[in-house]
């Protein structure tokens, strides 16, 4: 399946077409901004960074960008792509196949056409872990979850292959997908560990002595 892909983008790129040739640098995209996010995000599983933005009365722990701009760029040149390469087939006359790559690919541009939409709106935002002195808040790309303090009473990394941060109680759950994270999972977990463990360190509280 790749191969073919690249002998498609290959076939695109020769035929001399300036509209294939801006279709082929945006598959290409598709294809490599996503596959070099996946590879970062198993990479910063060994990271030791904590990223801590913090605001009054509250906490910050925020999403990986990159992550979140590879996707979106991938989307974007899923919606554009079509585009490029229906100018390509019915104005430069572009063939071996292109005919039947524009169709899947107008298909799939549909598809994906809401969701780029929904972005553009401001419905999809980048994922975060809000911490206050009484309150957890996990805000996922389009949910978030939370919980009081009171109601928690762990914090641990699950295994692979999906490795994400649980902070559980008797009733409650916050799931954290630590592949979207900006910190490194060991950190991350640490520092959510420790303000479990001593409120007095939470925000928005001066600690005692």
């Amino acid at each position: 399946m790749i191969a073919g892909l690249g002998l498609g983008l290959w076939i695109l790129w020769i035929s001399g077409s300036t509209p294939a040739r801006i279709a082929t640098v945006l598959m290409a995209a598709v294809v490599l901004l996503p596959t070099a996010a996946l590879v970062l995000s198993m990479a910063r599983r060994r990271s030791e960074v904590l990223v801590i933005e913090e605001n009054p009365g509250e906490v910050a722990l925020r999403g990986s960008l990159f992550f979140a701009l590879a996707l979106l760029i991938a989307l974007v040149g899923l919606v554009l792509y079509p585009v490029a390469l229906g100018v390509a087939v019915l104005r430069d006359g572009v063939e071996e196949g292109s005919m039947t790559m524009f169709v899947v690919s107008f298909l799939v541009a549909l598809a994906c056409l809401p969701v780029l939409v929904m972005v553009l709106l401001g419905k999809y935002r980048l994922n975060r872990l809000v911490i206050t002195h009484d309150l957890v808040t996990y805000h996922g790309y389009r949910r978030a979850s939370s919980a009081p303090w009171d109601a928690l009473d762990r914090v641990e990394i699950t295994p692979e292959p999906k490795v994400q941060m649980l902070i559980s109680g008797p009733e409650t759950e916050i799931q954290i997908p630590l592949g979207l994270m900006a910190s490194g999972p060991v950190p991350l977990a640490e520092y959510v560990d420790d303000l479990l463990r001593l409120p007095n360190r939470r925000p928005g509280k001066l600690p005692t002595n």
